[in-house]
C-alpha cells in the first residue's frame, strides 16, 4: 500500500464515530453493525469500525485493503499494512486520552448514551493560571457556523443530539455526493478533498466521549494526528519518530524595510499588506517542501504560525541528511532572492512514541535551544570558495524597498511579487493555491525550491493528477489545508484606500483625520502551550501537554484572528459609518497577533470590540490580550508608527494592577486595563455629547484650557489648580446649566492618585481629538 493509501485510510479510519452518532443504537445489541466481516477471519469488535466500513461501501464505494485497513483498527489480528493503522491509532489515542487505566465497561454502564449527547468541551478551559475556569461547549455544527463556545452548556437529551448530528452528517454527506469525484480509489485531489471537508465538519465534534464530559480533542484532530503518524510508520514501523521545528529570521524588519516617499506613495499600503502574505507563503513553500521529500501529506503538520512551524517526519537512517540537504538548499534560494533579509534555521530531535504522547518540555525545549543555536551560524551553507557579496556600484537600486536590482518599472523582483500578491488578495476573497515543482500556468513566484500558483478554482488537471501536490484553500473548504484569513481592506471603486483617505472615512463629527495604529496580542502565549494546558486529578493538577491539545490551541487561537476578526471589523464599520463599507486595513493579523490600521476613533473602539469578543470566544480568564495604539499624521512612515504602536503594546505586556498583569491597552502614554475600557469610552461619548451639543455653553477650547491646567500634574500639583478647574467652569457653564457643571466638577475635581489625573488627562485629549469645534 503506497503512502498516499496509507494516508486516506487514515484520515477516515474513525469516520464511523461521526456516522454512529446519528443514529440511537444500544452499544451492547448491535450485532448487524458489529458483525459487518472485515476479512475472512475477523469482525468489527466497535461499533464505530463497523459504521466506518459502512461509510466506505455506502459513499465511497470501496470494498477493498483500504477499506480494511481504514475500519480494522481494533482487530489485533491483522496484516502488516493494517497494523500500521492500528499502531498509530493506538498512540494517537494515547496521546488524546488522560488516563490511561480507563474502564471502558465500567464507564459504559453509567453513561449508555452519552457517545451521543457529549459536547465538545472548548480547550480553551483548561488553560489554568489562578483564575477561575468554566466549562464551555460547542454546539454541533460545522466550523463556519459556530465560532463561540456556550458557558455551562447543558446536554441536550439523546433525540435532539441525533438530530443535530444527522443534520451535520447530512451536509457532510452531500458536499461528498456533489460533484462525484470522491468515488473510488484515493488520488490527490479526493485526499485534499475529504481532508478539507472533515476539517469543516469533525473539528467542533468530540473524538471519544467515552471516559469523559470534558473532551477537548475534536474528532478532526484525532484524525489528522493518526494520520502523521501512520504516514511516518508506513516508511520505518518503530518506536522513533522525528520533530523538526523551523524558524523564518527576519520577518518584521523585511515587512517594514519599505522606502517611503512621493515615488512610492500609491504602493506603500499595497506593499505592507503584499509583505505579510509573501512571508507567510515562503513559510508554507518551505513547511510543503520539506513534506515532499518524505512523501507526507498536510497532516503532519503540527502547527504553522506564519513565520515558522513544527513537523512530525519519520525516523529513518537518512532523515537527518535529507534534512541537511534541503535546507541547505533553501538556505542558498533564498539568499539569492533576499540577501541576508530573510533565512531560516531548523533543529531537529528524536523522540519515541512515549515522549510523543507526553510532548515532554524538556524536548520543546531542545527544539527551541538549538534553534538559537543555529541562528548564530544560519549562513553557514553558503559560506565556500565562490561565496562573495555583490557591489551595488552603478546600478540602479528598486525606489520601494531601496535594497535590490531594479527588474522592471524601476521596481526589484521581490517587490513586483509583493504587489501581485497584494493585488490577488485584495480582489479575491477566495482562492486557492498551489505549491509543486509541476509545470503549470500562472506560476506567481518561482523560489528554486517549490513553485507557487495562485487560481480561482482548482484547475481540472489536478483534479486527475497522480503526482502528489500541496494546496491551500484559502477562505474556501473545497480541497487542501484550509487557511481562514482575515483578508479585508478600505476600497472605493475597487482600488485599496491610501492612509490618508482611509481617515477620511467617517463622518467629521468623529473628529481630527488622524490614522489609527492598533497592534494587539494573546498575553503570556508562550506559558500558556508550554504550562498552561492543567487538568486536576484526584486533587492533584497534573500538565496535559499532548500533541493534539497544543494542536486544538493552536488552531483555535488562530481561527479567531484569522477569521472571527474580519467580522468583528465589518460590524463595527458598518456601526459607525450606517453604511457596508469596511474602514479598517488589516495589515497583518495571524496566530496570536495583529496589526490593523484605521481612522483613530474607529481604531479605539475597535480595540474595544476585540477585547469583548476575544473574552467571549476563550471565555476563561486565564487568557487575555494586551494592545498597542499609535495615533499620527497619515502622511508620516507608517513603519514608525507601527514601531510605536509596538512600544505602546510592551508598555501594556508591563502592566500590574490589583495583582494582575497585562491584559491592559496603551494610547497616549496612558496604560489601562481593558476591563476599565467600556467605562472610559462610556466617559469619551459623554464628554462628546456635551461638546458636539450646540445648547450645552461648555466650549471645546474651554475644555482644552482646562485639559491643559492638569496635563503633566501630580498629584500636589492638581490640588493647586482645584481653583482654578471651578473658576473656567463657573465662567463658561452658568447656574441655568448648574447639572451639567455639577457633573464635571464631579470628574474633574475629585481626583485621588497619579495615575487617576493622567487618566482622566488622557480622556480629555481624546475627547478633544475625537470632536470639532461647533460653539
Amino acid at each position: 500500500m503506497n503512502n498516499l493509501n496509507i494516508a486516506y485510510a487514515a484520515l477516515l479510519h474513525d469516520i464511523g464515530k461521526f456516522y454512529q452518532r446519528t443514529t440511537k443504537i444500544s452499544l451492547l445489541n448491535s450485532q448487524e453493525i458489529a458483525s459487518t466481516p472485515i476479512h475472512a477471519n475477523g469482525y468489527h469488535t466497535h461499533i464505530h469500525s463497523g459504521y466506518t466500513a459502512k461509510f466506505f461501501h455506502d459513499y465511497l464505494h470501496l470494498n477493498d485493503q483500504l477499506e480494511k485497513a481504514s475500519s480494522g483498527h481494533h482487530i489485533n489480528e491483522v496484516d502488516e499494512f493494517d497494523s500500521i493503522i492500528r499502531d498509530a491509532d493506538r498512540i494517537a489515542s494515547k496521546i488524546d486520552r488522560n488516563d490511561e487505566n480507563f474502564d471502558f465497561e465500567e464507564n459504559h454502564k453509567k453513561t449508555r448514551y452519552q457517545y451521543i449527547t457529549s459536547r465538545l468541551s472548548s480547550i480553551m478551559g483548561n488553560i489554568d493560571f489562578g483564575q477561575t475556569i468554566y466549562d464551555s461547549k460547542f454546539k454541533l455544527t460545522s466550523i463556519d457556523q459556530c465560532m463561540n463556545p456556550c458557558r455551562n452548556n447543558i446536554e441536550q437529551n439523546t433525540i435532539e443530539s441525533i438530530e443535530e448530528y444527522k443534520k451535520l452528517f447530512t451536509q457532510f454527506i452531500e458536499e461528498i455526493k456533489f460533484d462525484n469525484l470522491l468515488i473510488g480509489k484515493p488520488t490527490p485531489y479526493k485526499y485534499h478533498r475529504m481532508y478539507s471537508l472533515l476539517y469543516k465538519y469533525t473539528t467542533l465534534i468530540p473524538s471519544s466521549t467515552y471516559e469523559t464530559n470534558n473532551q477537548t480533542v475534536s474528532l478532526f484532530d484525532h484524525l489528522k494526528l493518526t494520520t502523521a503518524i501512520a504516514s511516518c510508520l508506513s516508511q520505518n514501523n518503530c518506536n522513533n519518530f522525528y520533530m523538526l521545528e523551523f524558524d523564518v529570521s527576519g520577518i518584521q524588519s523585511f515587512i517594514y524595510k519599505i522606502t517611503e516617499g512621493s515615488k512610492t506613495k500609491t504602493n506603500i499600503a499595497k506593499s505592507l499588506r503584499g509583505r505579510s502574505a509573501f512571508v507567510t507563503l515562503i513559510t508554507n513553500a518551505i513547511t510543503y517542501t520539506i513534506l515532499d521529500k518524505f512523501k507526507l501529506t498536510q497532516a503532519n503538520i503540527i502547527f504553522n504560525t506564519g513565520g515558522g512551524a513544527l513537523l512530525l517526519l519519520p525516523y529513518l537512517d537518512d532523515t537527518e541528511k535529507i534534512i541537511h540537504n534541503t535546507f541547505n538548499t533553501i538556505t542558498k534560494e533564498l539568499y539569492k532572492r533576499f540577501n541576508t533579509s530573510l533565512s531560516v534555521v531548523y533543529a531537529i530531535e528524536k523522540v519515541d512514541k512515549f515522549e510523543l504522547s507526553n510532548f515532554k518540555t524538556e524536548k520543546a525545549l531542545a527544539l527551541k535551544t538549538k534553534l538559537e543555536e543555529y541562528k548564530l551560524k544560519k549562513f553557514y551553507p553558503l559560506i565556500n570558495n565562490d561565496f562573495c557579496v555583490e557591489h551595488l556600484e552603478d546600478k540602479e537600486i528598486c525606489e520601494l524597498c531601496g535594497q535590490n536590482y531594479v527588474k522592471k518599472d524601476h521596481k526589484c523582483q521581490n517587490c513586483l511579487d509583493i504587489l501581485n500578491i497584494s493585488d490577488y488578495y485584495t480582489k479575491h476573497d477566495k482562492f486557492t493555491i498551489l505549491y509543486s515543482n509541476l509545470d503549470y500556468n500562472n506560476c506567481l513566484m518561482d523560489l528554486g525550491f517549490i513553485k507557487i500558483y495562485f487560481f480561482e478554482k482548482i484547475p481540472h488537471e489536478l483534479i486527475n493528477k497522480n503526482d502528489f501536490y500541496y494546496i491551500d484553500a484559502v477562505n474556501h473548504f473545497e480541497a487542501g489545508n484550509v487557511k481562514l484569513l482575515a483578508n479585508l481592506v478600505p476600497k472605493e471603486n475597487n482600488t485599496i484606500l491610501n492612509f490618508e483617505n482611509i481617515t477620511k472615512t467617517l463622518d467629521k463629527s468623529y473628529g481630527d483625520e488622524k490614522l489609527g495604529v492598533l497592534k494587539m496580542d494573546v498575553d503570556n502565549l508562550g506559558a500558556i502551550f508550554a504550562f498552561g494546558l492543567k487538568q486536576g486529578k484526584n486533587n492533584d493538577v497534573t500538565l496535559q501537554r499532548s500533541l493534539s491539545k497544543y494542536l486544538t490551541l493552536s488552531r483555535f487561537i488562530e481561527l479567531f484572528f484569522g477569521y472571527k476578526l474580519k467580522q468583528i471589523c465589518l460590524d463595527l464599520s458598518k456601526k459607525l459609518q450606517n453604511k457596508n463599507e469596511n474602514i479598517f486595513y488589516i495589515n497583518y493579523a495571524g496566530g496570536d497577533d495583529l496589526v490593523i490600521l484605521g481612522p483613530i476613533y474607529g481604531i479605539l473602539q475597535l480595540a474595544n470590540k476585540i477585547h469583548i469578543e476575544f473574552k467571549e470566544f476563550v471565555q476563561n480568564p486565564n487568557i487575555t490580550l494586551s494592545a498597542g495604539i499609535h495615533i499620527q499624521n497619515p502622511k508620516k512612515p507608517i513603519r514608525f508608527g507601527i514601531k510605536m504602536a509596538d512600544n505602546a503594546l510592551e508598555a501594556s505586556k508591563s502592566y500590574v494592577k490589583d495583582n494582575r498583569s497585562k491584559n491592559a491597552i496603551t494610547i497616549m502614554n496612558s496604560t489601562f486595563s481593558f476591563e476599565e475600557l467600556p467605562n472610559i469610552l462610556n466617559k469619551i461619548e459623554t464628554y462628546r455629547g456635551y461638546l458636539n451639543d450646540k445648547t450645552n455653553p461648555l466650549s471645546r477650547t474651554g475644555f482644552y484650557n482646562i485639559m491643559s491646567h492638569m496635563d503633566n500634574k501630580t498629584l500636589d500639583e492638581y490640588y493647586s489648580t482645584i481653583p482654578i478647574i471651578q473658576y473656567s467652569l463657573y465662567r463658561q457653564i452658568d447656574n441655568s446649566h448648574e447639572t451639567l457643571r455639577k457633573k464635571i466638577l464631579q470628574d474633574l475635581t475629585t481626583l485621588k492618585t497619579d495615575e487617576e489625573i493622567n487618566k482622566q488627562v488622557t480622556i480629555m485629549k481624546l475627547v478633544i481629538l475625537f470632536t470639532r469645534e461647533v460653539n
